[in-house]
């Protein structure tokens, strides 16, 4: 049986899973965001959060802008895979601007991080090696192979550790960050499945 007709269909169903995680996510900061208002010792969302959730919620924020400044120098480095990267770095967009909503001191607090921001990334500002700060453009399998391999690692190490976090603060930040956790699983899967067909096992060695 030819395995194309199998990724591809599989490839459509995760997509299709991004695109309901990204609005639960947006809903669940939306709910919560608005709980949070009705009490009333709170002076706005997130205001009556202990400080680990804050910070919590800002480490995650900084995940996320970082993440979009890697998918946006991905995409100018390898014109045939924009799709797939725009695509992912709009779900990250809609992290950043969802934890900001909820939790206004999470925000983030530098151009670069901002996810509307349309500058070419500075260089050092994500965790994702070559794929933050090589910008000349490669569509060889090679390079796809790293970038796809940096990209991998970095969301796999930003789901873990939305998981753990999501564990260890309160109940208000608790499904936000949840969601987040799944979500970068299925970004997880999508990208193991590009690294496959590019002939690299995810989270393989480079």
């Amino acid at each position: 049986m030819d395995p194309a007709p199998h990724t591809s269909a599989t490839r459509r169903q995760i997509l299709a899973g991004l695109g309901s995680s990204l609005a639960f996510v947006s809903l669940v900061g939306t709910l919560v965001a608005g709980c949070s208002t009705t009490e009333p010792t709170a002076t706005g969302p997130g205001a009556d959060l202990p400080a680990s959730d804050v910070a919590a919620a800002r480490a995650a924020a900084t995940r996320a802008g970082a993440l979009v400044t890697a998918y946006r120098a991905a995409a100018v480095r390898h014109p045939s895979l924009r799709p797939l990267f725009d695509s992912l770095r709009a779900h990250h967009e809609v992290a950043v601007t969802t934890i900001a909503a909820q939790v206004p001191a999470a925000a983030p607090t530098s151009a670069s991080a901002s996810p509307t921001s349309g500058a070419a990334p500075a260089a050092g500002t994500a965790t994702t090696g070559s794929a933050t700060t090589a910008t000349s453009m490669d569509d060889s399998p090679a390079a796809h192979r790293t970038t796809l391999t940096d990209l991998h690692n970095a969301e796999q190490t930003a789901s873990d550790t939305a998981h753990t976090d999501s564990l260890r603060v309160t109940g208000a930040l608790a499904p936000l960050l949840a969601s987040l956790y799944a979500a970068g699983g299925a970004r997880v899967d999508l990208l193991g499945g590009y690294l496959a067909q590019a002939g690299a096992p995810a989270g393989a060695p480079r």
